[in-house]
């Protein structure tokens, strides 16, 4: 039994745990949040919030409060980070607070509340991501090469036939080859009818920038009636999201059908048909409809989004920048020679082609702000207290513009990636920046990265790209300007694109036709 000396010192030690932990919580009361804009009483800093192109702004606030900005609005509080060792000491070596999404009520409104990037932290996240990267992990790449490189191909084509149509072949191209992959799909030359449900479905990512639309603090008014005048935002909405969800359903649906009579090519979607109940694959029976129809969308959207969005990036850095342009090519010829295209066996031999591919991850980033995290409890850092429920951007832009790492931001070059003729270590890859921190990470980084590379090596091999010309002749310089949404494309594309030679013209022509063939 215990004595009477024994039960005082219990209780003791147990009073002053309980005095420590209560110190400790009235400490993390009386830290400071970090700096920011100061806010008015009740509605906090909505006058605040930018509404074009954010990432500009914080990037211009962090001049003033420093790496980590503080803001309140409605009583959400919202942290930028415009620091990578910051974004990495919190999201990655703190990930079991910062792994989390806020509620994403445009998310509901525009349909992609499925969307696994979307969801908060928890078994529907885990196991969309579970079964997604099963498809999408380095060592299992090497089986779509084939199709990323048919849809390299497709994009030389069409450019060939009309350069003028730029934007239009790089969504076709893209989406032709995700297609391929995920559900064995051929598109249709033209009016495809996926292609164009992709199309109006990420129409929608404008609205996705947590905190920029009214909608996502008074939801309420998502019920007003659509009859009523000053509804349009409303009806195109509704629109959006009868696009997204066509979009995730319909060619699921057709490789359902066509896998009955086993009359489709094998692909992402039937493995994971036969993943399903009732079957003695790797999932089991834990592989659900509505799991697998998610991960292929959403293989599906993020690829045919970012991928065409960063590919504009090499066409308007290849007119402002024709040195890279030369360079490239002059390690192609070498490299390639000029009898037969680029195949992913070269690339050891491209270094300056991957460091192409580097600098369009980097410049202008695609996802500049990232998708949004949330803290599941209370943190501190560096003296600064971090409420729970805090929605968390990343500042991508801010970090890849960054002139103490990478010199001269706003031009494109690839060089700042290589030492005397291989990689360069010493500085940062733009990837573990632009696809994001953490356990929210984006697990298609590596197709991704592969995919660019075929992309941007079969087009520079075959093709010159220069400034376009104005009526009179006279060449357009184009700025590289960003449209405000979460996937940020380039406002405008224009250049001229011709064929490298007659050889190089005569090399497409023939791969067009064994494709056909």
């Amino acid at each position: 039994m215990l004595s009477m000396n024994h039960l005082s010192i219990i209780l003791l030690l147990g009073g002053l745990v309980v005095l420590v932990h209560i110190s400790g919580i009235g400490r993390a009361r009386r830290l400071p949040v970090p700096p920011g804009p100061p806010g008015l009483p009740i509605i906090g800093n909505v006058f605040d919030l930018p509404r074009s192109k954010p990432w500009l702004t914080y990037q211009d606030w962090a001049m003033k409060y420093g790496k980590l900005i503080y803001m309140n609005v409605l009583g959400q509080s919202i942290l930028v980070i415009n620091d990578a060792n910051a974004a990495v000491e919190l999201l990655e070596k703190r990930c079991s607070i910062y792994s989390s999404r806020p509620q994403f009520r445009m998310a509901q409104l525009t349909g992609w509340h499925w969307h696994m990037a979307l969801l908060p932290y928890g078994k529907r996240w885990r196991d969309l991501r579970r079964v997604f990267w099963q498809y999408f992990r380095p060592d299992v790449l090497s089986k779509y090469r084939e199709d990323q490189e048919a849809g390299a191909h497709i994009l030389l084509r069409k450019l060939l036939a009309s350069p003028e149509k730029l934007t239009e072949h790089l969504h076709y191209s893209v989406g032709a080859a995700i297609l391929r992959i995920v559900y064995g799909l051929d598109v249709a030359e033209d009016k495809d009818r996926n292609i164009a449900l992709a199309h109006k479905a990420l129409s929608g990512v404008e609205f996705h920038i947590a905190g920029s639309f009214v909608l996502e603090y008074f939801p309420i008014l998502a019920r007003v009636p659509r009859w009523l005048p000053g509804t349009a935002l409303l009806c195109r909405l509704d629109s959006i999201r009868q696009a997204v969800l066509q979009f995730r359903d319909e060619p699921w649906s057709y490789v359902q059908e066509m896998k009955a009579t086993d009359t489709l090519r094998r692909c992402i979607a039937w493995d994971m048909m036969e993943q399903m109940p009732g079957s003695s694959g790797e999932f089991g029976a834990s592989l659900s409809d509505s799991t697998a129809r998610s991960a292929a969308g959403v293989a599906y959207a993020a690829g045919i989004d970012t991928l065409y969005a960063t590919l504009q990036r090499l066409f308007v850095a290849m007119t402002l920048h024709p040195e890279v342009q030369k360079k490239a090519q002059a390690e192609l010829d070498a490299a390639v020679g000029p009898s037969r295209l680029p195949i992913f066996g070269d690339r050891s031999a491209l270094p300056y082609v991957n460091a192409i591919v580097k600098e369009c991850f980097r410049w202008n980033a695609t996802l500049p702000l990232g998708v949004a995290h949330a803290t599941l409890a209370d943190d501190t850092y560096e003296g600064y207290h971090i409420p729970k429920q805090t929605t968390v951007f990343v500042n991508a832009w801010a970090i890849l513009n960054n002139p103490e790492e990478y010199p001269v931001p706003d031009n494109f070059v690839p060089d700042r990636f290589l030492r005397d003729g291989k990689p360069n270590l010493s500085i940062r890859d733009p990837a573990t920046v632009a696809f994001g921190f953490g356990r929210r990470i984006c697990p298609g980084r590596y197709f991704a990265d592969e995919t660019m590379f075929i992309f941007v090596a079969s087009v520079l091999h075959t093709f010159n790209i220069s400034p376009a010309l104005d009526d009179k002749g006279q060449s357009i310089q184009v700025r590289p300007l960003l449209t405000t949404s979460l996937t940020a494309y380039l406002e405008d594309c224009r250049c001229m694109i011709r064929p490298r030679s007659i050889q190089a013209e005569t090399l497409i022509v023939r791969t067009a036709d064994r494709q056909v063939e």
